[in-house]
């Protein structure tokens, strides 16, 4: 009998499928595939919650050849990605409701997309998980480039080339791994794979430990994917050329799958390259923290500001990680959701306005606040919860890094330090756009006719914000589901210890 994790996959396949037969329900058929991988998310981390261990949970595995299975099952983090990504595929298709142009192959490339996320995220077999990390970029491509503005086709190919030429080495690795384990025994298995990281220490791949060579793949697939900096230049004219509902996708879903890959791949199986080179992903986090926010400062582009600032919030994520403490780790992966949850609404934000001025210039607005004031006060709330404003979202998560950065000492503690800088600058950039955006006199007087938020767009918007305030207030759920993952993690890094 087929399990839960594996109909996260295949609901929204088959109703990807319906969505191409049926031109009015095809955005009804994309909602109900997205609210299935949530409802099994949702339950899965509530379980984990209640119940906190390391192991993973709902595990199904149906052999297919040479090692490879369908093996899929997750702990707290692969739940909490898994529900994340259902709740704003949900949103985003509702954002897109009423797409015109080609809605059947539309919301069924929504569909395809989602369903090659959510394979990444329920992967218990390495060849699984490549197979739904390169699947991914073909919906994207296509609906960048079909569906987003003026220069698409260059995004959409800029996106394909980063995102494919980061990865090809992922391939390489995982075929030097299989070779390298005694002949009955080969497997893709994740599980027995992590147990095997002294083999990769001892076997060479192309002149290098395949533990040097496997940790340098992986990072680079996931560096690319966050984006981190300089590794990032594909993703503002992928954001600004996207149709609103993708971007809400790429910046809520697909950039978490970056650091997922490190949490999944990079610090399991190499576990000595981690404590090795910590410290340069550590620093690589921290220049995107404060390059990410400096550049924003200077945006005029909406959408190009939302979209810097991801760069710098996702660089919390890098930096948690890296200083291989439990709270650090666990602060990475609760910024990873509420990043999504904050960066998704900022973007349908910005999609409400471009949809009424056709522009999404900072000076082409002003005074919004008297014709939108519904859309000025979530805007508010959007831009407190990414300046880290205590009681709403950005909070916790920013803040359990920079603990565990500066409890893990030495080079880490600089590190958080630097860190702290964004908060001044993430402030700054969000609350100087906030206020020459709604506030003040109404610079345009066009403006004045424009309608405040409708149904739908309330619709699409006011669940984000109930979570925000949710997990700001009380993120103590989030972390327990978290937490025994994450300090499970980092006492198979520390083990390696020599």
């Amino acid at each position: 009998m087929i399990g839960p994790l594996s109909w996260t996959v295949l609901a929204p396949l088959g109703f990807g499928l319906l969505c191409l037969l049926s031109n009015r329900g095809a955005r009804w058929f994309a909602l109900l595939g997205a609210l299935v991988p949530l409802a099994v998310g949702l339950a899965a981390l509530g379980d984990c919650a209640r119940h906190p261990g390391a192991e993973f949970r709902l595990v199904e595995s149906y052999p297919w050849a040479m090692g490879a299975a369908w093996t899929v099952g997750v702990d707290g983090i692969g739940a909490a990605m898994l529900a994340l990504s259902g709740l704003v595929v949900a949103i985003a298709t509702v954002s897109g409701w009423n797409q015109e142009r080609s809605p059947r192959a539309y919301h069924a490339l929504v569909c395809l997309l989602l369903a090659a996320m959510n394979g990444v995220f329920v992967a218990l077999d390495l060849l699984v998980f490549y197979i739904c990390w390169e699947a991914m970029l073909v919906p994207m491509l296509a609906l960048i480039g079909v569906w987003g503005g003026d220069q698409r086709r260059y995004a959409a190919m800029k996106f394909f080339v980063f995102t494919l030429a980061g990865s090809v080495l992922m391939l390489a690795m995982l075929i030097a791994m299989w070779n390298a384990l005694p002949g009955g025994q080969r497997t893709f298995d994740l599980r027995v794979l992590t147990t095997q990281w002294q083999l990769w220490e001892s076997t060479a791949f192309l002149g290098l430990p395949l533990a040097a060579f496997g940790f340098l793949a992986v990072l680079l697939a996931a560096l690319v994917k966050v984006p981190a900096v300089p590794l990032h230049t594909w993703l503002p004219h992928a954001h600004v050329q996207a149709p609103t509902a993708i971007s809400v996708i790429l910046a809520g879903i697909l950039l978490k799958l970056g650091v997922y890959a490190l949490y999944r791949l990079a610090w399991p199986l190499f576990p000595a390259q981690a404590l090795q080179w910590g410290w340069l992903i550590g620093v690589i986090g921290v220049i995107g923290i404060l390059w990410g926010a400096w550049v924003a400062l200077g945006q005029r582009d909406l959408k190009r500001l939302v979209a810097y600032s991801s760069v710098s919030h996702m660089g919390f994520c890098l930096l948690g990680l890296a200083g291989l403490s439990v709270a650090g780790a666990t602060g990475g992966m609760v910024q990873a959701v509420t990043h999504g949850l904050s960066s998704s609404l900022l973007f349908l934000l910005v999609g409400v306005v471009y949809d009424r001025a056709h522009h999404r210039m900072v000076d082409g607005f002003g005074g919004l606040s008297a014709p939108m004031p519904r859309f000025t006060w979530i805007l508010l709330i959007a831009c407190l919860a990414g300046a880290g404003l205590p009681g709403l979202a950005g909070f916790p998560g920013e803040a359990m890094t920079l603990f565990g950065s500066f409890a893990a000492g030495g080079t880490f503690a600089w590190l958080g330090a630097a860190a702290t800088l964004s908060v001044v600058l993430s402030a700054a950039y969000l609350l100087w756009t906030l206020k020459r955006v709604a506030y003040g006199p109404l610079a345009h007087p066009e403006q004045a006719a424009f309608p405040d938020l409708d149904a739908r767009e309330l619709a699409a918007t006011v669940p984000l914000v109930a979570l925000i305030v949710v997990l700001g207030v009380w993120p103590g759920p989030l972390v327990d589901a978290l937490r025994p993952s994450c300090e499970a993690l980092m006492q198979h890094v520390q083990g390696a210890r020599p």
